[in-house]
């Protein structure tokens, strides 16, 4: 009685996850947003960000560890399913850094062009990497991330089934939502690709006839290299202090609490010593969150893999998930603040604001969805 307890207990924690996760991202949530605090739908991907890592945090500490197992393998299949599921994960990070602008995405952007007093720059559709042929590759990811653990508990079974259903339910939804913002471009976008699954027989070359631009913010790869060092920076800090931190209420405040630390540190070092050759503000301000984005992601990456190759076990997903957005949100903003008159207060206005009645975007942007183990 008590595992039942405890399996439904963990259900509505990933539930209330998608619930308040739909809710903040709703047209209206941003239109009461605008009209009653004067802030912009593509600004408030800023709140969502926070609200996100909140939520999550405190789903850690209030999660219900219930170790029956749902499936136990081993041998070659275990390490198959391991290897997998280590994919899945790498492809998330990948994801984030090379096929969106993590700083537009999430809403770092919005927050300070609006400390710089400047125009937020819109959300451009790319055609790049797994994006030609899905809409959604992150949501994909999911499926080999939470579901290819070959030693299956319970507990990481309700997370992997309740996040994967909200996973397809709001992929639809927000699909139909730019569907009807977007209108004739993300109509052909949507006949040409898939929703979660590429359209091999369908259409095999996929967006690769649509006119759309090319991304920027890899334009000169070299220049991210400090992100790789502040990565490693960030792993060094995360094994001092968290090592492999505990699902319970000091672990999920120990994780914040140094999450907050390492965007702080690192995100003001990289502030200090990146560089950018371009004038406009768009383009200075996707160069310098993405080397946050890169710190960010790569620290998660060397941290937990030491943790695992350390004690045989990943470190609990919701707090790498947690540092990472943590990071990389709060990194940008540090970064530009150790150094604003370089990043931003000499540099000329940049491109027009997006249209604040929709979401700014025709192609979608990843999403915050976040998990609780």
């Amino acid at each position: 009685m008590h595992d039942t307890g405890g399996l439904i207990v963990d259900g509505l924690l990933v539930a209330g996850f998608g619930a308040q996760h739909s809710a903040l991202a709703a047209v209206r949530a941003k239109a009461r947003a605008r009209s009653r605090f004067g802030i912009e739908p593509v600004e408030w991907r800023s709140v969502e960000s926070v609200c996100n890592v909140v939520y999550v945090l405190l789903a850690a500490a209030l999660w219900q560890h219930v170790h029956q197992l749902v499936w136990d393998v081993h041998g070659p299949t275990a390490g198959l399913m391991w290897a997998l599921a280590a994919v899945s994960w790498l492809w998330y990070w990948q994801l984030h850094l090379f096929e969106y602008d993590c700083g537009l995405a999430f809403g770092s952007t919005a927050l300070v062009s609006h400390l710089a007093g400047q125009a937020v720059p819109r959300l451009v559709p790319w055609k790049v990497g797994t994006r030609r042929w899905i809409r959604f590759p992150v949501h994909t990811a999911f499926f080999g991330m939470f579901f290819f653990l070959p030693h299956m508990t319970a507990d990481l079974f309700v997370l992997a089934v309740v996040l994967n259903v909200y996973n397809v339910i709001g992929s639809v939804l927000y699909d139909q939502r730019l569907r009807r913002l977007s209108g004739r471009p993300y109509v052909e976008y949507q006949a040409v690709t898939g929703l979660i699954w590429p359209p091999v027989y369908r259409s095999p070359r996929g967006a690769a006839d649509l006119d759309m631009a090319k991304p920027v913010h890899w334009r000169r790869p070299l220049a991210h290299l400090p992100g790789l060092v502040g990565g490693v920076l960030l792993a060094g800090l995360y094994l001092l202090v968290l090592g492999r931190p505990h699902m319970d209420p000091l672990g999920a405040l120990l994780t914040g609490v140094t999450g907050l630390v390492g965007a702080a540190v690192v995100g003001a070092a990289l502030g200090r010593v990146g560089r950018s050759d371009a004038a406009d503000w768009d383009q200075r301000q996707s160069d310098l969150s993405t080397t946050v984005a890169v710190s960010a992601a790569s620290g998660i990456v060397l941290w937990t893999g030491s943790i695992w190759l350390w004690r045989g076990h990943p470190a609990p997903f919701a707090y790498y998930l947690s540092l990472w957005f943590t990071v990389q949100y709060l990194g940008h903003v540090a970064a530009f603040l150790a150094n604003r008159r370089y990043w931003g207060a000499d540099q000329p206005r940049g491109a027009t604001v997006a249209d604040p009645t929709a979401e700014p975007a025709v192609l979608p942007q990843p999403t915050t969805t976040s998990v609780m183990a």
